[in-house]
Formats: structure tokens, sequence, C-alpha cells
């Protein structure tokens, strides 16, 4: 499990995002970012996580998710 992986997972396991976005303990275990069907969540934290590991800037990693997931 790569490092961005595990950040991904540890935030995801925070007991208010796993209700509020209705994910369980097996769902936790086999997330993958960026995992066909995977829920918007996972691919919008992935994508913050790999921009900011680019060392991109705030304003740059928003628009990227905007581009992306057409928010």
């Amino acid at each position: 499990m790569s490092k961005r992986e595990q950040i991904l997972k540890e935030i995801l396991s925070d007991k208010e995002l796993m209700v509020k976005y209705d994910i369980n303990e097996k769902d936790l275990d086999d997330i993958k970012p960026f995992q066909p069907g995977s829920k918007k969540i996972v691919d919008i934290l992935s994508t913050i996580i790999n921009e900011n590991d680019n060392n991109r800037s705030s304003r740059q990693i928003y628009s990227t998710i905007k581009n992306i997931h057409k928010i």
C-alpha cells in the first residue's frame, strides 16, 4: 500500500466521515483511489492528496478538482 493510500484510508477512517458517506470497514479496506465506481469523496480526497504531494498550491488543486469532477 502506498503512502497516499494510507493517508486516504486514515482520513476516511474517521467515524463521522464513515457515517456521513456510508463507508463500512469492508469498504475502507477495499478503497483504492480513482477506481471505477468509487465514491466521489474518495476521488476528491485522492486528488487533493496527490496534488498536494506534487507541491501544487491550493488554488491549483481547487482548479483540478473543479475540472475533473465538474463542480
